[in-house]
């Protein structure tokens, strides 16, 4: 695996931010995150009760297709900051939706955790030519180049490309739209390590397992069971990202 610092051109590329006011923040809504794992159910009856109970949203299409790039560095310490349960820790990604591979616009994303608190550093970002055409150097220092200066630190603690992973995605909100919950579904993985574009192909699918998850304000934590009443789940650490790593052979994850 390479560095950004070693290995990043120079580039006449231009990369956009699309939203200052969300690039200028220093942080972004604190939440807490509750994940349900489940392995082998029934995505009808559980979209049935969140349907029941829940606001239904769509964005852009009624079921997402999301796809998401994870960096590391050469010793994956942001997955393994995540096994060893370390109670401050971040990880770097970038994002986009409803598309095979990624067009002109993207998002960076910084998923940040305060022990059980979470949150989301978003900057939606805007590129002179389909970022799948880009090799990972120039993304790396593309972004070095546009992003504030409070992510330089990032680019550089994780310069490589590690895991892509895709899955459907359905959104439903409670009736006074706070409390967010998620479904998701078809997880497929794609090892990005030692690429120097980003690749789609033989994919290791893991489409056994569903994903529910609650996106809570903090202090409206026991809300959450009304909204997925009457299934009693048990919540449980589960990362895509570090589930990914272990279905691709790259490290050895949970259980």
């Amino acid at each position: 695996m390479s560095t950004a610092a070693n290995v990043a051109p120079k580039t006449t590329l231009t990369f956009r931010i699309l939203d200052e006011v969300a690039a200028s923040r220093s942080n972004s809504t604190a939440r807490i995150e509750v994940k349900y794992p489940l392995p082998k159910s029934d995505v009808g009856k559980l979209r049935s009760v969140l349907e029941s109970n829940c606001r239904r949203v769509a964005y852009n299409e009624a079921v997402s297709t999301v796809r998401s790039i994870y960096f590391d560095d050469s010793c994956m310490s942001a997955c393994r900051a995540n096994l060893d349960g370390v109670g401050r820790r971040r990880k770097m990604r970038i994002r986009w939706y409803d598309s095979h591979r990624p067009g002109k616009k993207f998002f960076f994303e910084i998923k940040w955790r305060n022990n059980r608190v979470t949150g989301k550093h978003r900057i939606p970002l805007l590129v002179s030519k389909c970022l799948s055409q880009l090799s990972y150097s120039e993304i790396l220092a593309s972004l070095e180049n546009t992003l504030p200066s409070d992510y330089l630190g990032d680019v550089l603690a994780f310069p490589d490309a590690t895991v892509l992973v895709e899955y459907k995605r359905e959104h439903f909100v409670s009736r006074d739209e706070p409390l967010r919950v998620t479904l998701d579904y078809d997880l497929v993985y794609y090892d990005q390590s030692a690429k120097e574009f980003m690749s789609a192909s033989f994919g290791t699918p893991m489409d056994d397992l569903v994903v529910v998850e609650g996106k809570i304000p903090v202090g409206r934590e026991s809300e959450l069971v009304e909204l997925l009443y009457p299934l009693s789940l048990r919540a449980q650490r589960c990362s895509k990202y570090v589930l990914g790593c272990g279905a691709l052979g790259l490290m050895k994850t949970y259980g």
